[in-house]
């Protein structure tokens, strides 16, 4: 399993210091704040340590072991957290910790395709904001170009850059 050096990393594991991880291990899953309050989730010590997330894209290619970026939609626009994915894609129901999170949950309710991971970084307290990717070279980023989905693919060069900017 890669592992990553991360400033603020006091009870999460480390999960990235070898070499990079290939480009088609990182995704973005993409939230809405206004359908999910991600933040509160992601602040949650018993969804943390395992919650699903909807997969509409690449199902073939996501897979357990990978690299999750959490990004929120929106105003405040930008990545929220980094998580492992601890799962395969697959039929999932999601826990009742994380059901309480849904403004309306009606459209999420029962048996749906998605992945689990658990939370390695929370980026809460600073997020790499859709500003701040775009001044630091990724503007192509797929999330920026292609904001309608749940899932976009990270390229390697882009993860380098994103890195970077999680590090600082």
């Amino acid at each position: 399993m890669y592992s990553i050096k991360l400033i603020k990393t006091k009870k999460l594991e480390p999960m990235l210091d070898k070499a990079l991880p290939l480009a088609e291990k990182i995704w973005i899953f993409q939230c809405d704040p206004e359908k999910y309050r991600i933040k509160n989730a992601l602040a949650d010590n018993e969804v943390i340590k395992g919650f699903h997330w909807k997969v509409n894209k690449y199902e073939k290619e996501i897979a357990k072991g990978h690299i999750g970026l959490m990004w929120c939609c929106g105003k405040s626009a930008g990545i929220y957290a980094i998580t492992e994915l601890i799962s395969d894609p697959g039929e999932f129901i999601e826990s009742e910790a994380e059901k309480k999170y849904w403004i309306d949950s009606s459209d999420e309710e029962g048996v749906k395709f998605r992945v689990k991971m658990k939370l390695i970084e929370s980026l809460i307290e600073n997020p790499v904001t859709k500003e701040t990717l775009k001044r630091n070279g990724l503007q192509e980023l797929s999330i920026l170009r292609m904001w309608r989905g749940t899932n976009f693919r990270v390229t390697n060069e882009e993860w380098i850059t994103l890195k970077q900017l999680i590090e600082k």
